[in-house]
């Protein structure tokens, strides 16, 4: 009888303050430890009086969620999972946004002077990296979206074969708005079989809402070669990418 009496004494004191120091007497937290804290086996996290709270899995790691809110387990930031450059947007760790398709065959496009509406560029089936599954391409066509609005950077090599004197213009156009967003143009009088390589590079800002094309178009038919080809051998020649900067 004594000593649950003395037990009711001691813990009387606890359940009142509802605060537990350890080597302190003033408590700032329900538990507050002066010192260091041995843990041997896992640490749980949220849960109430009725439900465990959350170990976790392995590899990740805990994540404060400010004041008054439990801390959560988290994967850690900075570890990609897909293939890409990994880049810094607003202090985050990311995967860059990355799309690079070759040509799998030449592209026959058709030419009009003064065109407003250029030729979508076919045949850029030959897929090197979409690492976010955004693109579309067939014989005939092309699409893609970003999913993030950001700065992009766009790379373009492409070989045109036409004749006479032409005007081409190659670039990315923007579907939702009917416009282009970047292009390359020139004017030259092309030799019977002439070729001529034109190099976009630059960066534009592109928008998560809108769908977006690779376009050509000249005041002459033309043709979009997928290879280089001499007496010495052939490789792929037209090139295009995108690629998120910030």
């Amino acid at each position: 009888m004594k000593r649950n009496l003395l037990f009711g004494i001691f813990a009387f004191p606890l359940f009142l303050n509802a605060q537990v120091g350890v080597d302190t007497s003033t408590p700032q937290k329900t538990l507050h430890v002066n010192g260091s804290l041995q843990i041997t086996n896992e640490l749980n996290v949220g849960g109430n009086g009725a439900t465990a709270g959350n170990a976790g899995l392995a590899g990740q790691v805990l994540k404060s969620n400010g004041p008054g809110l439990p801390p959560t387990w988290e994967n850690m930031a900075g570890l990609p999972t897909s293939t890409g450059t990994v880049i810094i947007v607003d202090g985050e760790l990311m995967v860059a946004q990355e799309l690079m398709l070759q040509m799998s065959a030449d592209f026959s496009g058709t030419g009009a002077a003064g065109a407003t509406t250029p030729n979508v560029l076919g045949n850029l089936t030959n897929e090197i990296i979409d690492n976010e599954n955004r693109y579309t391409g067939t014989s005939t066509s092309n699409s893609f979206t970003v999913s993030q609005d950001g700065v992009y950077q766009i790379l373009m090599n492409v070989q045109i074969s036409t004749v006479n004197v032409s005007v081409p213009v190659v670039g990315v156009w923007d579907n939702t708005a009917g416009k282009w967003v970047a292009r390359v143009n020139d004017v030259y009088t092309a030799p019977t079989g002439g070729l001529q390589t034109y190099s976009l590079i630059t960066s534009v800002p592109m928008l998560a809402s809108n769908t977006y094309s690779f376009r050509a178009s000249n005041t002459e038919n033309f043709i979009i070669k997928h290879l280089s080809s001499g007496t010495t051998g052939s490789g792929p020649v037209t090139q295009v990418s995108i690629k998120r900067l910030k």
